[in-house]
């Protein structure tokens, strides 16, 4: 997955959980891609309203701190 197309993906799974996030519920991801990191979207979600910046304007330092193992 490239760069452009993780941030693509991860800004519309931002969106998703803020969506499930008013419903009262979450979204759960099947990770089958072992290779590919695995990040909490809620916590990238909340981060970039508090620092009022889109998660496609992380830095890659940021954003690999969202990283679960």
């Amino acid at each position: 997955m490239s760069e452009k197309e993780r941030v693509t993906f991860i800004k519309k799974l931002a969106e998703l959980d803020d969506v499930a996030a008013e419903v009262g519920g979450f979204v759960a991801l099947n990770f089958d891609i072992e290779k590919e990191p695995r990040y909490n979207y809620r916590a990238i979600s909340e981060y970039c309203k508090k620092k009022g910046i889109a998660p496609l304007d992380m830095t890659l330092r940021e954003l690999n701190s969202f990283i679960v193992q």
